[in-house]
């Protein structure tokens, strides 16, 4: 269960620093989108004045018009789907690849007469690396090999007197393009890798906890931990805030190892704190102090309800059934609470009294005091 909980807090980790890149990129989509824009206008502006632009209001509309709207839907959409709540990680994350990749696809194809613009949708698959999904990149690498060809083959179209350049320099910017999505690849092996190496260690570092917490039998809190929060309680008692300390002591427990074994004894120890796990209540902490005995450390409430919910926690351990016996087990319990603070000590030496009370009048039931103020604090 611990390790169930980890690794979905890891995925929403993971999950939110993707959102924050995507929002990041979104952002930066709109800037290319106007640097492309101003870029175009500004290579149309040099064209006419060196008059190399003849037909003015169509290289105006293909290489600056057309390729901005492009541009401007493409991040118009990627800002929709990475705000909506009805498309998943996975998506967000694919669509913010692929527009990218056509933003730069689309100023390359459009200004193809510049070679090295060519290489912009390498810009999409080094980004793919972010979201550490090697289908994505595989399919991003396909669809930016395409935009690279078609801005190739149309380019040789309208300039097949540099056809030998314009082929060479495709050469070049496919196998910049691979070897861009070769280190992606290693990227995303490199970052998961890495995601792997803190998984294990904070899984290493859960279970250490959960064994110095957790008393692996009976599965309630260890003596320290328990004792520990006890002592904190106690500390912090006031009349607006009582704090309860209780002491159990299963009863003739040496009796059930020597009639029955030490296993069946275990068994009962496992049942008791099977019996209070399914009975726990919030500001309660349970330790099993050593042996048969167990604390119970109630934070604030009412200690009348403390009092009440021992006595229910007894009603119900001992009508636990076992195999080894018909007879029931039961409990002597001890209870004191405080309204000033207390060390743990002070507060545990009345509770074992109340615990040799019960034992003295029978056993199977639970002795109550409160602290006199003179032996508080």
């Amino acid at each position: 269960m611990i390790f169930y909980h980890l690794d979905i807090k890891m995925n929403r980790v993971m999950n939110s620093a993707e959102s924050l890149a995507r929002k990041k990129i979104v952002i930066l989509y709109f800037a290319l989108t106007g640097i492309a824009f101003g870029v175009s206008l500004v290579l149309c502006i040099v064209g006419v004045l060196n008059g190399g632009i003849t037909e003015i209001g169509r290289h105006v509309a293909l290489r600056v018009v057309f390729p901005s709207l492009v541009n401007l839907i493409s991040s118009i959409i990627a800002k929709y789907v990475n705000n909506s709540l009805r498309f998943d990680n996975d998506f967000k994350c694919s669509a913010c690849s692929y527009t990218l990749a056509t933003i730069g696809g689309s100023i390359a194809f459009w200004n193809g007469y510049y070679a090295s613009l060519w290489v912009l949708p390498i810009l999409a698959v080094m980004f793919c690396s972010i979201f550490r999904d090697m289908h994505l990149l595989f399919k991003v690498t396909i669809y930016s090999i395409i935009l690279v060809g078609v801005s190739a083959f149309f380019t040789m179209l309208q300039y097949p007197e540099n056809y030998r350049y314009y082929m060479e320099s495709m050469v070049i910017v496919m196998i910049v393009l691979a070897s861009a999505s070769l280190i992606s690849r290693n990227i995303i092996i490199y970052n998961k890798e890495m995601q792997n190496i803190v998984y294990d260690a904070r899984e290493k570092q859960d279970t250490y906890k959960f064994k110095l917490e957790t008393d692996q039998l009976t599965f309630l809190h260890t003596r320290p931990y328990a004792q520990e929060k006890a002592d904190l309680f106690l500390l912090s008692a006031s009349p607006e805030h009582p704090v309860s300390l209780a002491v159990v002591d299963l009863d003739f427990f040496k009796k059930v190892n020597d009639t029955y074994g030490h296993k069946n004894g275990d068994v009962v120890l496992w049942k008791f704190g099977d019996t209070v796990n399914k009975n726990m209540i919030d500001n309660l902490v349970v330790g099993r102090y050593g042996g048969e005995e167990f604390i119970f450390a109630f934070d604030g409430g009412n200690g009348q309800d403390h009092i009440d919910y021992m006595n229910s926690l007894l009603e119900k351990f001992r009508s636990v059934k076992y195999k080894f016996t018909d007879q029931s087990i039961t409990f002597s319990c001890g209870i004191v609470t405080t309204t000033f603070p207390t060390t743990f000590s002070e507060a545990f030496s009345y509770a074992d009294m109340g615990v040799y009370k019960s034992k003295e009048n029978g056993r199977n039931q639970v002795t109550a005091y409160i602290m006199p103020k003179q032996d508080q604090g």
